[in-house]
């Protein structure tokens, strides 16, 4: 019986090796994975947008360009560096909130291993959410957001595809010159209305700066806090009170609705009214304003009646509106465009990291980000390209202006070589108008 309990003894020992060795064996292997010894089925790209709260109807636009160029990539081949792998999109909801944009941008980086984010539209939430993403060393990029300050922070993994409102305001200032011109001299004065948030606080900071050097007089700065507003009839009567040539507005959806029927209502009609984008582009702004909208200036960076001026425009924009049933517009065409931008970078940074070594890879992506420059004929925005200089800032792009016309369409009316109307100016008065 002794040699067989010590027979029985070695044969368990034995067994506890080849238990404690294959283990070994497993764990080397995940290990080996995770380091970039394996292959991946998938490339997840982390997306937050504010899919809930108040700006839910402009968080489903963005989505939807996005998704748009997801499928369109994923359709040609996904990423053909990294052996045709699609990518895959996970979502973020910031519902319109700082704090929140900045957690869901942790959990997609730590819990979700995205190789990159991309977002988050509103100035705010695209602040905290790069934050967390410098933080980790995780690229950033942002096809939206127009805060002047968000690329002067010195961060080395944030990219900004759109123009900042400082390279808006200085053509916006051109474009009133250009006004002048052609009408005779007829804006003088300037008052701005904006939103308190880290976007128009910026946007009017660039207005002043930029319309004072041109020699403007600003006579009002009204400000307003966006999340409590349910009346702007102070806002108002201060800036009829002032009685400015040239009104500026950075309103999002809901306040850009608000403040157009409120000036009808205290019959206030500058000779131009010269909206920042934002929540005069989103399509229930031009449903619900209706006729009360006509004539008001808005700067974009994209319109549908660039169709014949961009030469892959009409082509997409068709695709896109037989899935959508909709044109593409200033938020899905710079989200689409973003995505895309984000994809030319994956091509390259597949050739220097393997996705599996996730820590290499993102590093890879950001030099590919940095290095990258794309002529403005693959895009479908008028932009001469898109080019990143030291601080992530796309130097190659611009903006248009765009005036709603008297079939509740915006038409282009500057830069000239885009332009397909003539701009209505001086702003007829309310007492004047048609519809």
């Amino acid at each position: 019986m002794g040699s067989l309990t010590r027979s029985i003894a070695r044969n368990v020992a034995i067994a506890v090796i080849v238990i404690v060795v294959v283990v070994g064996l497993l764990a080397a292997a995940v290990l080996l994975r995770q380091r970039g010894g394996g292959e991946v089925t998938e490339i997840k790209v982390g997306v937050i947008l504010p899919l809930s709260g108040k700006l839910a109807e402009t968080g489903a636009d963005l989505r939807d360009g996005i998704e748009f160029a997801v499928d369109q990539i994923n359709s040609q081949g996904g990423v053909k560096a990294c052996g045709g792998v699609p990518i895959t999109v996970v979502w973020g909801d910031s519902a319109g909130k700082p704090e929140t944009g900045a957690s869901e941008a942790e959990r997609l980086i730590t819990q979700e291993k995205v190789v990159a984010l991309v977002g988050a539209y509103q100035s705010a939430v695209t602040k905290t959410a790069s934050e967390v993403a410098e933080r980790y060393h995780v690229p950033f990029v942002n096809p939206d957001s127009t805060s002047p300050a968000l690329t002067q922070r010195g961060y080395k993994w944030f990219f900004r595809v759109t123009p900042h409102d400082a390279m808006f305001a200085a053509q916006q200032v051109e474009f009133v010159n250009w006004l002048n011109q052609k009408f005779g001299n007829q804006i003088k004065t300037v008052a701005i209305i904006h939103e308190d948030s880290e976007w128009g606080s910026k946007v009017a900071e660039a207005w002043q700066q930029a319309f004072t050097q041109a020699g403007y007089q600003v006579v009002k700065v009204v400000k307003y806090h966006a999340a409590t507003v349910t009346s702007l009839d102070s806002e108002v009567a201060a800036l009829k009170a002032a009685n400015p040539d040239l009104l500026l507005v950075a309103a999002y959806v809901q306040d850009a609705i608000l403040l157009v029927r409120t000036m009808k209502a205290q019959n206030f009609a500058p000779k131009a009214v010269l909206a920042q984008d934002a929540g005069f582009i989103t399509p229930s702004y031009k449903e619900q304003v209706g006729a009360d909208g006509w004539y008001i200036f808005s700067r974009e960076v994209f319109n549908w009646d660039l169709l014949e001026k961009i030469s892959r425009l009409k082509e997409v924009n068709d695709a896109y509106k037989a899935k959508y049933g909709k044109d593409l517009n200033g938020n899905s065409a710079r989200d689409y465009t973003g995505m895309w931008v984000l994809y030319y970078a994956l091509e390259e940074a597949c050739k220097k990291a393997k996705p599996s070594d996730l820590d290499a890879f993102r590093s890879a992506l950001r030099d590919a980000l940095a290095n990258l420059n794309i002529p403005g004929d693959k895009l479908i925005m008028p932009w001469r390209g898109v080019k990143f200089d030291a601080n992530g800032q796309n130097t190659l792009g611009q903006g248009i202006v765009v005036q709603m016309m008297e079939d509740g369409k915006y038409y282009t009316v500057y830069p000239e070589e885009f332009a397909t109307k003539e701009p209505v100016f001086p702003m007829p008065p309310w007492t004047e108008r048609g519809g």
